[in-house]
């Protein structure tokens, strides 16, 4: 008797279930999208997009989705739409039954600005996605201009990944990421270089906060070595002939520093 008395129990349990889901996905059915509610995660650290800049995204003219059945509303091409925006890295959309959809936003976050030779800016992300510069807000990270050909990504965005080895612009992109990539990881170089500037002959030279000197850092390579060297210098020359002796600090020589006095 108990036996079946724990079947039978187990067979009301089930139907409870199927009978309480389908109340509940016929609820949903007829629920109709009344809000929508847009969380920027990052929007504290971040600036590149706002709440109503998502919001225009996903309540554009052509793409209502207030009035309409929830169920009707898909959720990955809402998702397809924002990531369209260069700045925004992740995006999920869903819904609640009581009718809102919600959207919740990463942002791509940016290492390193480029001011190219026409005058364009842009920032490249952790990943090496190209997002288009906001005049509205500006994020504090290195920059680097001088002789860079890439043009910012108006109406075609770009990934460094994706270039062709043989693009000429690739590689000094590449050596600038890796390099501001490297310093930010830095504690000591992320408070001292400030700006990366590419000369006529492609080589790298580094602006620093602290002194009036320019250090040719050469080719986008052997960064713990070179760095090295000039923390050496930094520590027992600076120190003892004062920040202001040298006019450039030259790396690009091996094993050794070359500085010209002013």
């Amino acid at each position: 008797m108990k036996k079946i008395l724990n079947i039978l129990f187990w067979l009301a349990l089930i139907a409870y279930y199927f009978v309480a889901l389908s109340f509940v996905s016929t609820r949903r059915g007829e629920t109709i999208c009344t809000s929508v509610k847009v969380s920027i995660l990052d929007s504290l650290r971040i600036h590149f997009v706002t709440t109503d800049d998502i919001r225009r995204i996903v309540e554009n003219p052509q793409k209502k989705v207030r009035g309409k059945q929830l169920d009707s509303i898909n959720t990955a091409r809402v998702e397809e739409r924002l990531l369209q925006n260069q700045a925004v890295y992740r995006a999920e959309a869903y819904k609640t039954v009581d009718g809102t959809l919600h959207v919740d936003i990463l942002q791509r976050i940016p290492v390193l600005r480029i001011i190219n030779r026409y005058g364009e800016s842009y920032y490249l992300d952790e990943t090496g996605h190209a997002i288009r510069h906001n005049r509205n807000y500006s994020v504090r990270v290195l920059v680097a201009n001088g002789h860079i050909d890439q043009r910012a990504p108006e109406k075609k965005e770009f990934d460094l990944k994706e270039l062709p080895e043989t693009d000429k612009n690739r590689k000094i992109l590449r050596e600038l990421f890796d390099l501001a990539v490297w310093i930010r990881d830095n504690e000591l170089w992320n408070a001292q270089i400030e700006q990366i500037y590419v000369n006529a002959d492609g080589d790298i030279e580094l602006i620093p906060l602290v002194g009036s000197h320019i250090i040719i850092f050469g080719k986008g390579e052997n960064f713990e070595e070179k760095f090295t060297k000039l923390e050496t210098l930094y520590r027992n020359g600076f120190n003892v002939s004062g920040w202001n002796k040298y006019q450039i600090i030259n790396l690009k020589y091996n094993n050794q520093i070359v500085c010209t006095q002013r």
